[in-house]
């Protein structure tokens, strides 16, 4: 509204014409006029689709007769292979373990479950790190996966992930899809959100919501805000600018254990609000689908395959040791199995690529539980080593921070700040509950439930979901292994594992059960159980923007690539990991003189210009 001199008065701050206008009224216009596009409101149709369009980024070029030595071959090294590939580099990947796809592998197990009856062709049903979320905002690795003809296993949006649920019995829903037209989606998103905090917290209605306007107004770009932001833990930071301390609790809590495996009070302001700013660009930003089941047939493996159809070559079951320097540049890495002792039997997984001394009985990986068939004793040799023009380091922190410790590059400020960089531990549990349907009858409609007030429940889901809606099949299972089964299949995550640490497999499942029963006093003792140990996960923690290295290092031909480096480009998790190796390619490019190729990189998240006019009205400051 305005004024007799012309000001205007909007969510409670007013300011003259002019400085409305410089803010972005012109560009809700433009918002208007974008209308049907992917509920967003901007011209740039390659937002459009679930999988954007970017021709400029599918290459095929000839060989350039440059090599790259790729260290690791998680999520980032096998997309930055790809694309170093098609830009006509020879590339070599070497992995650890006998599988790609790090933190989104999955093997077979014949141990887990009910084997199907009369099934001579049955390998085990599928296992893997956990539940993966793809966000609707994740447009670089959206492009990724479109350019290669992969698809993501599509939530049913008559449905939502946003399924909020407190151990004292409250229950909130984030609604899905939008009801209203872009670009006023984004109001409406605004005004749902308002709606589940308050019901979160036992209020019909929230005194302010000043503190979500300067979460969306949070600027990336500005430097002093983001350092600012990274500097305070996010319950600082929310206390500073009046949400309820039940709203952490209730939602950023539960949101915090699901994106960054880590308890809220450890985070920093800087990731949470990032990754709210990112979701609000439009209401499809919010959805969350994941990768079809199971990902290391569907994802991993067709990647593994293209890269060997390229030339490229993957030497598997082979730990990085170290690399050699000299001078300002890596001259070779050392690769091999270091630990091997003659006549003492050490045992290796080829799924995680974990060394252990004493197996248990039955033999098992003590960390990914990973069954007998996928364990062998360890290869004996001496390592080997391994020469390029460049080197890529795609590990997860801990291994860049031994790798970089073992090589002697301690000593100057990029290296060293990496050894105050932590890792951050993760346990999926999951229960197999056979002829049951208790899941069904407590969430009719939802495939999984955020918790809060739980001592051990994290993001909590189950893999048995039929694609059924509320009596309507809108969506082919989740997991196909377990359709028409009559089965529930539950998995949490237990992103405080400092506190079952000690604890046996059977006691952590005996946990996670007795909770689950508060929620569903129906659930059977369940038929089996396993309980992966991951302890390398990257958290967001207070100060580390600040310390994060950048892509490229010192040493003129040595780069490091994942969700921890710095990249400068507004990104969380998996859709970073896929945008540093998609930058690397370009830096690799750029110090080879070669002008061809270039990746263009997409703004993760939909441009939408009303933030404009948040950003002139609010401060993410206090």
């Amino acid at each position: 509204m305005s004024d007799e001199n012309g000001n205007l008065t909007i969510w409670g701050k007013t300011f003259s014409r002019r400085a409305f206008l410089k803010g972005g009224a012109a560009a809700l216009a433009l918002g208007a006029v974008g209308g049907g596009m992917r509920a967003c409101a901007t011209p740039d149709e390659v937002y459009t689709a679930d999988y954007p369009v970017v021709p400029e980024n599918k290459a095929e070029l000839p060989k350039n007769g440059k090599s790259v030595l790729i260290l690791g071959g998680g999520f980032g090294g096998m997309h930055a292979a790809c694309e170093l590939l098609d830009r006509g580099f020879s590339v070599t990947v070497i992995e650890k373990s006998n599988l790609l796809g790090g933190k989104l592998k999955s093997w077979r197990d014949t141990r887990f479950g009910v084997p199907p009856v009369n099934d001579p062709n049955w390998r085990g049903y599928p296992r893997d790190h956990g539940a993966h979320a793809v966000w609707g905002f994740y447009n670089n690795l959206r492009e990724f996966m479109g350019r290669h003809g992969y698809k993501l296993w599509r939530v049913p949006r008559e449905t939502t992930m946003y399924n909020y649920l407190d151990k004292d019995g409250t229950n909130a829903v984030l609604g899905m899809p939008p009801k209203w037209p872009a670009p006023l989606d984004r109001l409406e998103l605004m005004v749902e959100a308002r709606r589940i905090f308050a019901h979160l917290i036992g209020k019909k209605s929230l005194e302010s919501t000043t503190f979500l306007r300067k979460m969306i107004a949070f600027d990336f770009q500005n430097v002093r805000q983001r350092l600012y932001m990274d500097s305070v833990s996010f319950p600082h930071w929310a206390r500073s600018v009046g949400m309820p301390d039940e709203l952490v609790s209730r939602f950023f809590g539960p949101l915090s254990e699901m994106a960054m495996f880590d308890n809220i009070d450890n985070a920093s302001a800087l990731y949470t609000v990032m990754l709210m700013s990112l979701a609000t660009g439009s209401h499809d930003d919010m959805n969350i689908d994941v990768f079809m089941h199971p990902p290391g047939e569907t994802y991993c493996l067709p990647i593994e395959r293209y890269i060997k159809a390229r030339g490229g070559a993957i030497v598997f079951d082979t730990p990085v040791i170290k690399l050699v320097k000299d001078g300002g540049r890596i001259k070779s890495v050392i690769a091999g199995n270091e630990g091997y002792v003659p006549g003492v039997k050490t045992w290796k997984c080829s799924v995680c690529g974990s060394v252990f001394a004493s197996p248990t009985k039955p033999l098992r990986c003590p960390v990914c539980g990973a069954p007998a068939e996928q364990i062998n004793p360890l290869a004996s040799g001496p390592p080997k080593e391994y020469k390029a023009d460049y080197y890529v380091v795609a590990m997860d922190t801990p291994g860049a921070r031994e790798l970089v410790a073992k090589s002697g590059l301690l000593g100057s400020t990029y290296f060293d700040n990496m050894q105050k960089l932590e890792s951050v531990s993760v346990y999926p549990v999951n229960l197999w509950y056979d002829k049951c349907r208790a899941w069904e009858e407590r969430f009719p409609g939802f495939i999984d439930f955020f918790p809060s007030g739980f001592k051990y429940l994290g993001i909590t889901l189950n893999w048995a979901s039929d694609g059924v809606i509320n009596g309507k099949k809108v969506a082919s299972p989740l997991v196909p292994d377990y359709a028409g089964r009559g089965i529930n299949v539950i998995e949490t995550q237990i992103a405080d594992a400092a506190r079952v640490k000690n604890f046996s497999d059977e006691e952590i499942a005996a946990l996670v059960h007795e909770e689950l029963k508060m929620v569903m006093p129906n659930l059977p003792k369940p038929t089996d159980f396993y309980v992966n140990r991951w302890e390398n996960y990257s958290p967001q923690r207070v100060g580390y923007e600040a310390i994060r290295p950048p892509i490229p290092s010192p040493l003129d031909n040595l780069f490091f690539i994942g969700d921890w480096v710095r990249t400068d480009h507004e990104s969380v998790y998996m859709e970073k990991t896929c945008v540093s190796a998609k930058m690397v390619t370009n830096h690799i490019l750029e110090r080879a003189g070669q002008k061809e190729g270039k990746i263009t990189i997409l703004k993760s998240g939909t441009p939408n210009p009303l933030i404009n006019i948040v950003r002139t009205l609010y401060s993410v400051y206090p």
